[in-house]
């Protein structure tokens, strides 16, 4: 095999499982966002809509969550399977927590 095709293999394997890859994250994504809008959407602003009436400023948007400089995925799953006072117990599945902060994260600007 010649010198430059070998140079090039581990750029098309990293395109290729990249192309691979990415209908499962929006598939994933998508699932992330119909949980949101079910379970998340009586309290917090999930997609720049208007916010829910009487939604309190204390409740962040899930874009300021996104953006908050703590949030990783990590944070996300570990927030999201623990119970909080103010927010209901929805337990959620690990993949649809897994989801919604895959949602999540890709709202960060």
């Amino acid at each position: 095999m010649p010198r430059s095709i070998q140079r090039l293999m581990p750029l098309l394997f990293c395109t290729m499982v990249a192309t691979a890859a990415s209908p499962c994250l929006a598939q994933n994504r998508a699932n992330g966002e119909a949980i949101a809008k079910t379970w998340c959407a009586g309290c917090h602003v999930i997609d720049g809509a208007s916010p829910p009436s009487g939604r309190s400023d204390a409740i962040p948007s899930f874009s300021a969550v996104a953006n908050m400089s703590s949030t990783t995925t990590t944070s996300l799953r570990v927030f999201l399977s623990t119970p909080h006072a103010r927010m209901p117990d929805y337990n959620l599945t690990q993949r649809e927590i897994a989801d919604v902060s895959e949602y999540i994260l890709g709202l960060k600007k």
